[in-house]
């Protein structure tokens, strides 16, 4: 007789007996429990695996490219989702203290970096016998 184990999709948790071609098997053969193990494998592989990765952001770049229209015309058919996707927006938004100009738009975006702020500099000499004044540098000589 076989050991039994826990299956370990948390909405299940019922013992079953594992497959003996299936070494180490720690989910049952329900179709719920056998999503949540491909979810927890594709997780920890998007973690993990940078090709993986990227094949995957490729991929999905490349479905939008042949689909430009896709989220247009479902957002057209599902008024539904649109409502509640706009209030859950705007939850999301006053618990980040976000302010209406910089409303998140893609999860792959990158925020601009300017590191340069715009305003007025005074520059500073690193050599101690250089003197800068209005935009003309000097040379002191020192006597010694």
């Amino acid at each position: 007789m076989q050991k039994r184990k826990r299956c370990l999709n948390k909405d299940c948790g019922e013992l079953f007996t594992p497959c003996p071609q299936v070494p180490n098997q720690e989910y049952c053969s329900k179709k719920e429990c056998q999503r949540a193990r491909k979810r927890e494998w594709n997780r920890k592989k998007l973690a993990s695996d940078e090709d993986y990765r990227d094949a995957r952001r490729d991929a999905q770049k490349n479905w939008r490219e042949k689909n430009p229209d896709y989220c247009k015309q479902y957002r057209a058919r599902q008024k539904d989702y649109v409502q509640k996707n706009r209030q859950q927006q705007r939850i999301r938004n006053r618990k980040r203290h976000v302010d209406l100009d910089n409303l998140i738009a893609k999860t792959d975006e990158s925020p601009a970096k300017n590191t340069v702020l715009t305003g007025r500099y005074m520059l500073i000499p690193v050599r101690g016998d250089c003197l800068f004044l209005y935009g003309v540098t000097r040379l002191q000589r020192q006597t010694s």
